[in-house]
């Protein structure tokens, strides 16, 4: 994305708030207006009040510049107060847009990236970018208006004079300029140093376990010290670099307040000019000035937030999930056919090659091998996280990727090793928004095997974050429940019975034949006590079927299913 194509992005951010912006801009307009009006007030309260001697006229202009000033001031607060609630507006619908992308995006994105890192990015990014509404960005918008009227004060006043404060917008000019094209430079810096160091915090809360265990804390602390330093180093500069931009447009204006004072003095002492005039003066050559810093310093604010549209809006163009739903009509429940279905996760890898299988409708099937041969894959691309490179996935003949996203999830239900828990209660990890009444709810906990931990801790009790307060076996058995209570017709375990004890997997069994009898059941397991049961079993050896059977027309060895058995803790 090009610097310009960034920047109409970004105002077009406004465009939905051009009525508002309009109430600020006018409010805006009338105090330009009113302080135009401010140095000829104090030119006459200088010449005709303090060196005239009148003090009825002082006292009346006095009066009146305060009265002015009050007025602005109340104009100045209606104009915050609705610039405030645009701001606001824009920083929502920023989130909100970030937000509802973020949850469709594909599931491999999330391969790549931790939540820390997503969401240091995006803070900092719609952060930048809502300062787009800050009262810096409205001001600049009168401030041609307030240079305009600044123009025509000075030329009232004295033609030579201002020929020197319009030499004097060329020279700043250029600084400014400069000023903005370096910290354009290194805001790129401070970005890509921010994503590295969020991605890399990221990734050591994550393992904290293992931090701890292999006592490498002295080791991530020196990787914590250099990444965190640099992103600091980049802040410094920045900071410094803001200090630079206004000590120098300070040092400019006295610079020109100066020349002023001195070429003014004698055309004072001349008799040419009045003493009120050089204050004037003065007071429009802020006007003309100010506007300047205000207009140039645009360049400057948008060299910060130019790196965070970009990266903004190309995480929003990142490709979300296949919904192209040629079809609208809901799915109808019937046989699942992988039809020549090959995949990889990387270029050149392949993990599936050529599979064809069919899950008849309401039949158990269990898919088994060993660690990766493919099996979490086939799951991965049934509940549609990721997508065939070749080949078809057929739901009841219609290929799935066909189907409405939410439709075709609505008929899965899928019970895995690796559940994720909300920070919630039982009850709501289970229901997940939908409204079950208590005795089915209940019914679901005994059947599942969770009902002797809900009559000692209950329904209402808070799981922690990812189900920390759990043991393995109760979050599975909370997963079971989950999976009843929505009581799709299609339910899949994936490795769903590593953490269960004897009676868990007794229950599941029974499961098979009672509330699951008439759902089509995909179980990933190598319990022999599951494998009698199923009607088809599935063996899958580096992402090929090798061979489909019931368990007593299989030849088996004993080695072979423990040698499966030990891989299931660790998926496949």
């Amino acid at each position: 994305m090009s610097n310009k194509e960034a920047v109409r992005k970004l105002f077009a951010i406004l465009n939905d708030y051009k009525r508002i912006i309009a109430v600020i801009i006018g409010c805006l307009l009338i105090s330009t207006g009113l302080n135009l009006c401010i140095p000829l007030i104090s030119k006459k309260i200088m010449d005709d009040g303090f060196i005239g001697g009148d003090k009825s006229i002082l006292i009346y202009l006095v009066v009146c510049s305060f009265v002015i000033y009050m007025v602005i001031s109340a104009l100045d607060i209606i104009k915050e107060k609705v610039r405030v609630e645009i701001a606001a507006k824009v920083q929502y619908s920023l989130w909100d847009e970030a937000y509802r992308h973020l949850m469709k995006m594909k599931i491999s994105y999330f391969d790549a990236k931790n939540a820390a890192e997503i969401f240091n990015n995006l803070s900092v990014d719609i952060s930048n970018m809502a300062s787009i509404a800050d009262e810096s960005m409205f001001f600049v918008v009168t401030q041609a208006f307030s240079m305009i009227g600044g123009v025509i004060g000075l030329f009232i006043l004295d033609c030579r004079m201002t020929a020197l404060v319009l030499l004097f917008i060329p020279i700043k000019a250029f600084v400014m300029k400069y000023f903005a094209k370096y910290r354009k430079k290194v805001m790129d810096e401070f970005i890509l140093d921010s994503e590295k160091y969020s991605g890399w915090f990221g990734d050591t809360v994550g393992g904290i376990k293992e931090v701890k265990l292999f006592g490498i804390l002295d080791n991530k602390h020196n990787e914590f010290n250099e990444r965190q330093r640099a992103v600091i180093r980049r802040q410094k500069k920045m900071n410094m670099l803001s200090q630079w931009n206004n000590v120098t447009d300070v040092v400019l204006v006295h610079l020109l307040t100066t020349l002023i004072y001195i070429v003014g003095s004698n055309l004072v002492f001349n008799m040419q000019l009045s003493v009120g005039s050089i204050f004037a003066f003065i007071t429009y050559s802020a006007y003309v000035t100010g506007p300047i810093s205000a207009i140039l310093n645009i360049g400057y604010l948008l060299s910060g937030i130019i790196p965070s549209t970009k990266r903004y809006y190309e995480f929003m163009e990142l490709e979300e999930e296949d919904s192209r739903q040629r079809i609208t009509a809901s799915p109808q429940f019937g046989d699942i056919e992988l039809e020549n279905v090959s995949f990889s996760y990387e270029a050149g890898k392949p993990v599936l090659n050529g599979i064809n299988v069919i899950f008849h409708k309401g039949s158990k099937t269990a898919v088994i091998g060993r660690n990766g041969s493919g099996k979490t894959t086939v799951i991965n691309l049934l509940t549609r996280l990721y997508e065939p490179d070749a080949g078809r996935i057929l739901l009841n003949g219609i290929d799935i990727a066909d189907i409405p996203l939410q439709a075709y999830r609505d008929m899965v239900s899928i019970v895995s090793q690796q559940i994720y828990l909300f920070n919630d209660t039982i009850r709501n990890n289970i229901c997940l928004y939908k409204q079950t009444d208590e005795r089915s709810l209940m019914a679901a906990c005994e059947e599942s095997g969770l009902g002797g931990f809900i009559s000692e801790v209950s329904l209402d009790y808070v799981v922690g974050q990812n189900g920390a307060m759990l043991s393995g076996g109760q979050k599975q058995k909370i997963a079971m429940a989950r999976a009843l209570v929505h009581d799709k017709p299609i339910i899949i375990f994936d490795e769903a019975t590593s953490n269960a004890d004897a009676y868990s997997e007794q229950q599941i069994n029974g499961l098979l034949h009672t509330m699951l009898k008439d759902k089509t059941v995909i179980v990933i397991t190598h319990k022999r006590e599951i494998l009698s049961e199923v009607d088809q079993i599935v063996v899958l050896q580096e992402g090929r079927i090798t061979s489909t059977g019931r368990y007593d027309e299989l030849t088996w060895t004993s080695d072979e299913l423990r040698m499966m058995e030990m891989t299931e803790q660790k998926g496949g």
